[in-house]
């Protein structure tokens, strides 16, 4: 990542004084990046505002101990972020979610539900399947245990090099690809025995369990969180992908997942954090 300029190390400098202002800017800039790790680590909308709210408020009250020699602001902040990712409370939907296994036995009792042609043309369930498809591939990534999911999200979703990713997280450049490969490997196995999306052979399709899903509380079609037409997509938002190096990196997943939605962050999350906040200095 690219080293603080100086008008950044200004706005750290009067942030530490306690100028809200210069604080506000800094952590407006980090917050959506955080907010979309913290979400595909969670899944769940208001556990993931909550925890991003924690870990801007970590970054605000330990600023005094940032060393702009040691880092970039944005490294340091994502490592803290990554941290509390790591660390953090378990999320309702990982307490469910216990592996691939499980996942698949899970879709499999879901009755398979044919759209008929003048359905599948319905602009209503086209969004609806789109839903479907973004909603089953961020489950897949709670069956990863949170090492091997944090990893990917970093290196697969947010586009990071593995250097970058290595260093956020805090091991090893080795230690991380070994991690990452773990990763990849076990969620294109399960998407190669199960998922249309990437072999026509397997059975479980998006247009076929988007009734299952709304049965069963996975999508609401009154409020589509996945697939409007206003909402903006991972791939136009954090760039180009740096980390190729990789024994089971494969274009056609990687093209699934970055397909979702880059998620807008509530703007009460840093309201309710600089109300809260009161810096020592």
């Amino acid at each position: 990542m690219k080293i603080n300029s100086e008008e950044e190390l200004t706005r750290i400098e009067k942030a530490r004084m306690g100028d809200r202002r210069a604080l506000e800017s800094l952590l407006s800039e980090i917050q959506s990046w955080i907010y979309n790790v913290i979400r595909r680590v969670l899944l769940n909308p208001q556990e993931s505002e909550d925890a991003t709210q924690e870990v801007l408020l970590k970054i605000a009250t330990n600023l005094a101990a940032y060393d702009p020699t040691r880092a970039s602001f944005k490294t340091w902040a994502y490592r803290i972020a990554v941290n509390h990712a790591l660390n953090g409370k378990r999320g309702k939907l990982e307490e469910i979610t216990t592996g691939f296994s499980s996942y698949a036995k899970e879709l499999n009792v879901m009755p398979d539900i044919e759209l008929q042609a003048n359905e599948l043309s319905n602009p209503e369930n086209i969004v609806l399947v789109e839903e479907a498809k973004a909603s089953c591939t961020l489950g897949m990534l709670l069956c990863l245990d949170r090492e091997q999911r944090i990893s990917l999200i970093l290196a697969d979703l947010m586009g990071l090099s593995d250097k970058e990713s290595a260093d956020i997280i805090g091991i090893s450049h080795d230690a991380f690809r070994k991690r990452l490969s773990r990763a990849r490997q076990d969620l294109y196995r399960f998407m190669d025995n199960q998922c249309g999306l990437v072999k026509e052979s397997n059975p479980c399709r998006c247009s076929k369990k988007m009734k299952s899903f709304q049965s069963s509380g996975w999508i609401d079609p009154k409020n589509p969180r996945f697939s409007a037409p206003h909402v903006r997509r991972l791939k136009e938002q954090v760039g180009e992908i740096q980390c190729e190096y990789e024994d089971f990196h494969r274009r056609e997943y990687e093209d699934i997942f970055r397909d979702h939605p880059y998620f807008e962050t509530p703007s009460k999350i840093l309201e309710e954090l600089l109300v809260k906040y009161s810096p020592s200095v």
